[in-house]
């Protein structure tokens, strides 16, 4: 009888998490994805007779493993599908296999095919399925009215009919709760579901979400299926208690005796209804992982390579997903130990794997990005030398949006992934062995072009084909700095020791503009500058000398402030207040 390798892998996370720009619904996205991958997929597994020893690994919204047959490797994705299908509508799951000759605990020596091949044959597999696509409906007809949340689906639930119509979408309404749905396959078994929530807490939070609540406005209380499930698994991320820890909120809780959990964006804003929005995804880790398996492959004389390969892979995806969380949880501690009073530290929209997509103060997501990336470097770096491939390296590379709180989550998230492609770039482009982090404070254009933006920004250097002459970006997060690679840190410094000198905000600003002049000859430039530094404080001619090396002497005013830009948007959201005379 022919065994199986299988995968199956949740794709278009984002699309199903940003659906609406709700914090609410987004935190119960975010919950349902993490309970379905955690809890439902290893049930599903057990009861189609995949052992422990089966699995190679499940976490970070892919689980990988053997099966005996093709039947019940068919039977596994049709359970999987349908299951994400009641449970989290609209989400989309990819399935796929490939034969292998490989038996868990058996004598694999003599088999022709390599277990790494057969990993390979199952990727190229699963590429071919994520390729077909997934099936779209159309709710634009005429008469059907869409969800009040999302937008984007026919609506299905009203608060003036609630009871009737969570019942006619199958859910078990009784005694003023509604339980949500147990799961089951042609009667074969049954995954129990205990968790339920009283009806008139839910209409007041549907009413509440779509501004229903007061009578007031044109909504009528509707939204669809996919939104309601969301909205019933934002609350289970406070009310469960007992249940498996699936979700970072449970580390959170676990740390910290309260946490307050805000209901929308906006309680994450400061006092000009700024948000900071920050996604981090690892580098190196197909570098790695090649690596790694290149030299098993040489162990031509190990019976057991094979499954020692296997058991590196397990190791490797819980100590990735442990090192992420871990890092961020101890980035959090650090920046929050003087805010003794702190219950709301930040809305945590995906952690695990080697991603990081979470919602923070706009004056502390900049330094508690770095503080991650650095520690998650410090982690992987220890990790990597018990392994075969100790000259690799695996970072973490962030973009950090600051943008207006009203922004739309979903454009939040595409800038700050552009901006962390960014990041990624440049690491590749200096074969760095560190992260670096991009950064763009948005203001009330949430869809601004932020490549556009930056050759505006630098429209002089188009021309010369000069290096950048007012950004730096992006930063290194842990390396000495060159001509070429600037350390975020040292930026960070800079901005807060400039705040405590009282630098004048209009006098970086001054600057900035004067860097920027292309109708001024360097010489003229110099002049002004020299006129601006007249007129200030001692202390500030110093700090200006001696961070830049400036005399009155100096040659060519574009070699200096080349980051004023960086220090300019930054100014108001690195070490505290800033003097804006």
């Amino acid at each position: 009888m022919s065994r199986y390798i299988m995968t199956v892998e949740t794709v278009k996370i984002k699309d199903f998490l940003f659906s609406t720009n709700k914090l609410r619904i987004i935190r119960g996205a975010s919950y349902l994805l993490d309970y379905l991958n955690q809890i439902v997929v290893p049930e599903i597994l057990k009861n189609n007779g995949v052992k422990k020893e089966d699995i190679i690994y499940i976490g970070a919204g892919n689980a990988k493993f053997f099966v005996d047959s093709e039947d019940i490797a068919k039977k596994i994705a049709n359970e999987v599908k349908k299951a994400y299908k009641i449970k989290a509508p609209n989400s989309k799951i990819v399935a796929s296999f490939a034969k292998t000759e490989y038996k868990v605990g058996g004598d694999n020596s003599k088999n022709k095919r390599k277990i790494w091949e057969d990993i390979d044959e199952l990727a190229k597999n699963t590429a071919i399925e994520k390729s077909k696509g997934f099936p779209m409906m159309n709710p634009d007809f005429i008469g059907v009215e869409k969800c009040e949340l999302c937008g984007r689906n026919s609506a299905q639930i009203s608060v003036e009919n609630l009871e009737r119509d969570l019942e006619n979408i199958g859910l078990n309404v009784k005694d003023g709760r509604v339980k949500l749905d147990n799961f089951s396959v042609e009667n074969d078994y049954l995954i129990e579901d205990d968790y339920s929530i009283e009806i008139p807490k839910l209409r007041e939070q549907i009413k509440d979400l779509t501004g229903t609540k007061n009578g007031t406005g044109d909504n009528k209380g509707i939204i669809c299926e996919e939104c309601l499930r969301k909205l019933i698994f934002s609350n289970r991320v406070k009310d469960t208690k007992s249940e498996k820890k699936i979700s970072f909120y449970n580390n959170m809780k676990e740390e910290f005796n309260t946490i307050e959990l805000g209901t929308e964006i906006s309680d994450y804003e400061n006092g000009k209804s700024f948000i900071g929005f920050m996604y981090s995804d690892g580098d190196g880790l197909g570098d790695f992982l090649k690596n790694v398996a290149d030299k098993f492959k040489k162990e031509t004389d190990n019976p057991k390579v094979e499954e020692d390969y296997l058991g590196f892979l397990n190791k490797f995806s819980e100590t990735l997903d442990r090192n992420t969380k871990d890092a961020l949880l101890e980035a959090i501690k650090e920046i929050f130990a003087e805010k003794k009073d702190e219950k709301r530290f930040g809305e945590f929209l995906i952690v695990g794997g080697d991603d990081v997509c979470a919602v923070f103060n706009p004056e502390l997501v900049l330094e508690l990005s770095e503080k991650f990336q650095k520690i998650f470097e410090e982690k992987m770096k220890d990790y990597i030398q018990g392994t075969k491939a100790k000259d690799s390296s695996i970072t973490s590379s962030s973009g950090v949006i600051i943008a207006k709180s009203k922004t739309p989550a979903f454009q939040l998230f595409e800038q700050a992934l552009k901006l962390q492609k960014s990041a990624k770039a440049k690491r590749y482009e200096h074969s760095a062995k560190t992260g670096f982090i991009d950064f763009q404070v948005i203001g009330s254009e949430g869809c601004v072009d932020i490549d556009s933006f930056r050759k505006t920004i630098n429209k002089k250097d188009e021309v010369k084909k000069k290096d950048n002459l007012v950004m730096e970006r992006p930063y290194a997060i842990d390396i000495e700095e060159s001509s070429k690679v600037k350390n975020v840190e040292k930026l960070f410094t800079t901005i807060k020791e400039l705040k405590e000198i009282k630098f004048p905000k209009n006098k970086l600003r001054y600057i900035y503009e004067l860097k920027r002049d292309e109708k001024l000859e360097d010489f003229e430039k110099k002049m002004e500058f020299i006129n601006i530094l007249s007129k200030m404080k001692d202390e500030h001619i110093n700090f200006i000398k001696e961070n830049y090396n400036i005399d009155y002497d100096y040659q060519e005013f574009e070699k200096y402030f080349n980051n004023i830009f960086d220090i300019v948007e930054l100014y108001d959201f690195v070490g505290g207040e800033a003097d804006e005379n």
